[in-house]
């Protein structure tokens, strides 16, 4: 039709266009808001979701997990999308996250013991010899018995040594202090081993005396010196006689680790001295200077970081542990020499002078080898642990407990190391694990009521005993009667890494404690969790080298919430091209590899100039708003100085480190071992402790695959993480645990990675980095540096980075939390939870607001109108939705609550739908079950017709714009295979998306034709006298019959008074139809107020109610607006529709008559 306000000169036919296709657009078909909780995703904020495969990618799909010890399915909001999505396209879904966190409880974390620094032994030692003169008393005399079957073979000299000649006190006893005072494992008497790095042993202290002693002197081979071969004299031998077997000493000195070299001069030395080690033939009286010096460890005191001192560390030194820490810092030990003095003979002994002793069964007189041994010990002590990874936690233990209603926050199986304690045990067959940290060790459990438990478990991943798998990994997958503890953080790759490095000896024999943080006024706790949801990000991503400095650009930002979001995925920057000054950034899944990358997205040829189309903060989004967000996983958070330009040309070289918690004064924090080179072939990667039967163990790399490999978070050779590195770790807590609601950050950062080798020049405390002298790092290199120079094109075949497809690095975001009280069974978001109500006050500390109050700081007040309990996580949910300007829905639904338990929130979703939208219908939740059950196979526990329908007049919910169903469905779970009960709000939400596309949203989305139940079974088959008492009490019941299955059979809302609009059918009539009149009147706004504008909307608004009546959702209706002069005045332009609603047919009544055989049916 033509303009009203176009000329027109010269005669024709004028067309024009009035383009209406934004009415369809704003007001869609269905469009569904759901707020619950999801697998991840953003929190409190809604998201546009147009297919199921769109959910996934943001919030994670389906689970069938149900909350602890109840029938809740904890994710129910995943079945719905799904479900929905199957018809619909148009789908808002806010996430609802904790805000209370929890206190963690007390802490008791496994410690490494760190391998000796080597450096340190030249600067440790002091030397004592054990005598001067053979004559002396401060020799070592000696006594070896010649049993009867050892001296015959002619192989060994005995089997035991003694210090007195009456043989009755083991010659170890009398060794000197230097010996005797470390604890060797005992291995100065018998029992512990020393293994050499050929894979041999030598089995005990007296073992190895005689072993040497049978080496440094031989025994005559002439049997005719033999005394036990005739009871009379014999050649050159007298019975009795003493000396009467000739011994020859061959010179020989055993050395037991590095002696230094004056002490082996004095020893082998041509003196007169009867401490020389000269050789000397008692037959015939005949010394000569030669000698045989034996390293009997195998040890290579030229490179003492060599494997082949292992036997020597491992065997000789001791750990000297602190009782106040939980760890040592220093090694103690020795290295001796041992020879035989000149004087040293045979002779003949009585046995009764052995008093107590039998040595030989026949007896008389037994041969006694006798004489004495000279040790030069080298006592060592102070020599330092490798202060990198001595005390490095690499598991920790909480105690398993449970905050209720009547509790507040958490009641632990064991509180604090008072009236329960957990503790290390390395005794017995666990000792292994102080020189082995993946060998089995022990850990006992006494909680506070006196219940002791002990476990066999260890820190290899691949045991059955792995000790996540004998604790687990939450306070409720195991039952706390059988296992008081769980592990809330391993990390077995770190400690597997350090060990093979050579820096990790074992496992301390303890087990670092730290109080719960409810527990103490001061820092020292790692338990402070107290603190809403967080989300992941990335340390900043740096600059290249710029003279001695380097410079902060952006970080990644995930746009998941939460902890499962520090799983999501990695980022990749590669490509880095000076030249072009550009650089790709992949997104990549997080339990990738690097030799098989899985791409999630990727943004290539990227700047850091804001002016361009390439700038990396318009091609991924930016955080702060100046980009729209392109990615679907992370968005950057750049700095003012990358958005000013200050840093075009320049590329991202490396990233900070990672803010880490602090183990209390005494552990050290675990760490990511970086990839920081591309091995060659050949070049050692690993040093594990000893050799092999073959040589050295070293591992060796066969050459990486550059573009298999990346640099940075790597899992490649070289390099590893453990993936609770990057979970959240609380924060410091606030001076008052009462009022605080958030901690303050951790003064402890790991180093970053960078690849400029000349980047080691960046320190804490200094430059860019001046405000990091309060943290670790300060005075400290803060990156882990590459092996080339990276600030310019590379031209030089030689160097690194010549290759384009070598210029890469990963980095991981970490510290997502999702806000949970993860020792609560079910959320804190009943009625009882509101603020000033029981469940609060039994949290929250006394005040002068709540002087009721009992609880110790676990909830408090945020603000006027909020606290921190779960019941307002939910409602801060619900009012993302009460905007219908912003968020445009017409169907709602809230998963995980129903008016039996969560009454409060159900009113709060009804007003928000009634009041402040007044365009959508709520579909709440019936409970036909006992909620709070571990199993759903007691039938007492079923809710019946009768019971729900009491349940919904205690409620006293009267309201049109919302409706209910009973009872549940099960469904099957194909992508978990699992089948599970859920509300029918699945099916309900999926058939009026169907009833939508097919039909008109005045059509009744129930029956055969649009309410068919896609389930496997309804949870109770419904009689017809249960439906009937349902329905009457406004409760929609699902159906079940022999030839469809389950179906929705009812229509009604839970409007109490009998109306038209207490059925769904009229109530969404009215939404629909006041959303599309609304949607076009609005373009009336600000015309002029008059005859012309009220035509005009006639002329809008008949239509639509014309066309509603042919599609059979009205049979009549009427327009009529007024002329109120007042209210022309007040620019108002008032109006009234009149309609009648076109009901649905819910009851058929038909009646047989049964006729005579003559009868005409014209007569009846």
């Amino acid at each position: 039709m033509a303009d009203g306000n176009k000329v027109f000169v010269s005669p024709g036919v004028y067309t024009s266009e009035k383009d209406l296709t934004f009415v369809a657009q704003s007001v869609g078909v269905t469009t569904l808001g759901l707020v619950g909780e999801a697998l991840k995703g953003p929190a409190f904020e809604p998201i546009y979701i147009a297919s199921y495969d769109d959910y996934v990618t943001r919030f994670g799909g389906t689970s069938p997990k149900l909350y602890v010890d109840s029938q809740i399915p904890q994710y129910e909001l995943g079945y719905i999308a799904k479900s929905y999505l199957s018809q619909s396209n148009q789908l808002f879904v806010t996430r609802v996250l904790g805000l209370s966190g929890y206190d963690a409880g007390p802490s008791w974390s496994v410690q490494t013991i760190g391998q000796l620094e080597p450096s340190g032994l030249e600067h440790s030692y002091s030397a004592v010899t054990s005598g001067t003169t053979a004559g002396s008393n401060t020799v070592l005399p000696f006594y070896i018995p010649l049993t009867g079957d050892s001296y015959y073979s002619g192989t060994t000299v005995g089997l035991d040594a003694f210090s007195d000649a009456s043989m009755s006190s083991p010659f170890w006893t009398t060794l000197p202090s230097e010996l005797t005072g470390i604890d060797f494992g005992d291995w100065s008497a018998t029992g512990q081993t020393i293994t050499l790095n050929d894979g041999s042993t030598i089995s005990s202290f007296n073992q190895s005396f005689i072993d040497w002693a049978s080496a440094a002197m031989t025994l005559s081979s002439d049997t005719s010196f033999n005394p036990l071969l005739s009871s009379g004299d014999t050649a050159g031998c007298t019975y009795g006689q003493s000396p009467c077997i000739p011994v020859t000493l061959n010179g020989t000195i055993y050395q037991y680790g590095c002696v230094p070299q004056y002490f082996t001069e004095t020893a082998t030395g041509v003196t007169t001295s009867a401490l020389s080690a000269f050789s000397y033939n008692a037959a015939t009286s005949v010394s000569a200077a030669t000698f045989s010096v034996g390293n009997i460890l195998g040890t290579n005191c030229s490179d003492l970081t060599s494997y082949e001192n292992d036997p020597w560390y491992y065997g000789l030194f001791e750990y000297t542990g602190s009782t106040a820490c939980c760890t040592g810092t220093t090694y103690s030990g020795v290295s001796y020499q041992l020879y035989a003095s000149a004087d040293t003979q045979n002779s003949t002994l009585d046995l009764t002078q052995a008093t107590g002793t039998t040595f030989d069964s026949t007896g008389g007189t037994i041969v006694v080898l006798s004489g004495y041994a000279v040790f030069d010990i080298i006592n060592y002590q102070g020599v330092t642990a490798n202060t990198e990874w001595d005390g490095m936690d690499v598991l920790t233990l909480r105690s398993r407990g449970l905050s209720s209603l009547g509790t507040g926050g958490p009641i632990y199986a064991i509180s604090a190391n008072t009236s329960g304690n957990v503790e290390f045990d390395c005794s017995g067959s666990y000792e292994s694990a102080l020189e082995d940290p993946f060998a089995t060790f022990g850990i006992s459990a006494k909680t506070d009521d006196g219940n002791i438990y002990t476990f066999e478990t260890s820190m290899s991943n691949t045991a059955q005993n792995y000790a996540p798998r004998v604790f687990g990994r939450s306070p409720f997958d195991k039952k706390q009667v059988d296992v008081p503890v769980f592990v809330e953080e391993a990390y077995p790759t770190l400690l597997n890494i350090g060990y093979k490095l050579g820096k990790v000896r074992g496992l301390q024999c303890c087990l670092q404690y730290l109080p719960a943080a409810r527990e103490t006024i001061n820092t020292n706790t790692i338990a402070w969790y107290m603190n809403e949801w967080q989300t992941p990000e990335t340390p900043y991503i740096v600059s290249e080298l710029q003279g001695s400095d380097v410079f902060r650009l952006f970080k990644f930002v995930s746009i998941s919430d939460g902890t499962n979001a520090n799983r999501e995925y990695k980022i990749s920057i590669v490509n880095l091209s000076f030249e072009r000054a550009e650089f790709d950034v992949i997104v990549r899944d997080f339990y990738d590899t690097d030799a098989n990358p899985v791409v999630l997205e990727k943004f290539t040829r990227c700047s850091l100039d804001p002016t361009k189309v390439s700038f990396v903060g318009r091609k991924i989004g930016t955080s702060t708003g100046e980009f729209e967000l392109r990615s679907k996983y992370t968005m950057l958070y750049p700095t003012e100085a990358l958005l000013d330009g200050t840093y075009v040309g320049s590329l991202p070289a490396g990233f900070e480190g990672y803010r880490f918690r602090r183990y209390g004064t005494c552990g050290v924090n675990p760490k990511i071992i970086y990839k920081t080179k591309y091995f060659n072939p050949g070049e050692t990667i690993f040093d594990p402790p000893y050799g092999s039967g073959t040589g050295n163990n070293v591992i060796r790399s066969g050459g990486d695959k550059v573009s298999k490999v990346y640099l940075g978070v790597s899992n490649s050779s070289g390099a590893g993480y453990d993936a609770d590195f990057f979970d959240f770790k609380g924060y410091i807590p606030p001076t008052n645990i009462c009022t605080g609601v958030a901690g303050s950050q951790w003064e402890v950062l790991t180093q970053g990675f960078h690849m400029d080798s000349g980047a080691t020049v960046v320190v804490g405390g200094v430059g860019t980095y001046l405000t990091w002298s309060s943290t670790t790092l300060n005075g400290l290199s803060i990156f882990d540096c590459g092996v080339g120079q990276f600030n310019h094109e590379p031209t030089l075949s030689t160097e690194p980075y010549k290759s384009l497809r070598s210029r890469k690095f990963t980095i991981a975001p970490h510290g997502g939390f999702d806000g949970w009280d993860i020792y609560r069974k079910t959320r804190s978001n009943t009625d009882d939870y509101r603020m000033g109500l029981t469940g609060f006050l039994n949290g929250s500390c006394t005040s002068s607001e709540f002087p009721t109050a009992t609880g110790d700081g676990s909830f408090k007040k945020l603000n006027t109108t909020e606290a921190n309990t779960d019941y307002f996580a939910y409602l801060r949910g619900i009012s993302k939705f009460d905007n219908p300007e912003s968020v445009d829905i017409n169907v709602f639904a809230t998963p995980g609550i129903d008016y039996v338990d969560n009454l409060g929130l159900v009113n709060e979703a009804i007003d928000m739908v009634e009041t402040d939208r007044a365009d959508s219908l709520y579909i709440t939740t019936t409970p036909d079950y006992n909620m709070f059950v571990t199993t759903a196979s007691d039938s007492a526990n079923q809710i019946t017709p009768d019971e729900a329908v009491d349940n919904i007049e205690d409620s006293l919910i009267d309201s049109n714009y919302t409706a209910t169903y009973y009872p549940w469905v099960q469904i099957r779970d194909a992508a978990n295979n699992k089948q599970l009960y859920i509300p029918p709000t699945a099916e309900v939400m999926r058939n009026i998306a169907l009833t939508d596309n097919t039909s008109f949203p005045w059509f009744a989305s129930a029956g055969y034709t649009r309410g068919l139940v896609n389930a496997v079974k309804a949870r109770k088959k419904l009689t017809l006298d249960e439906r009937d008492t349902l329905y009457v009490g406004r409760l929609n019941p699902i159906a079940t019959f022999s030839d469809t299955g389950p179906i929705i059979w009812g229509n009604k809302t839970l409007q109490v008074r009998e109306s038209a609009l207490d059925r769904i059918n009229v109530r969404r009539l009215l939404l629909q139809t006041r959303k599309l009149i609304s949607a076009v009147a609005v373009r009336l706004i600000f015309e002029q107020n008059d005859d012309v504008v009220r035509q005009q909307f006639l002329d809008l608004v008949n239509p639509i109610l014309d066309s509603i009546r042919r599609d059979r959702g009205l049979t009549d209706f009427r327009v009529v607006l007024s002329n109120d002069p007042e209210e022309i005045d007040r620019n108002e332009m008032n109006g009234k529709i009149y309609i009648k609603p076109t009901r649905a047919l819910e009851y058929i009544f038909v009646e047989f008559l049964i006729t005579p055989t003559g009868a005409s049916f014209e007569d009846i």
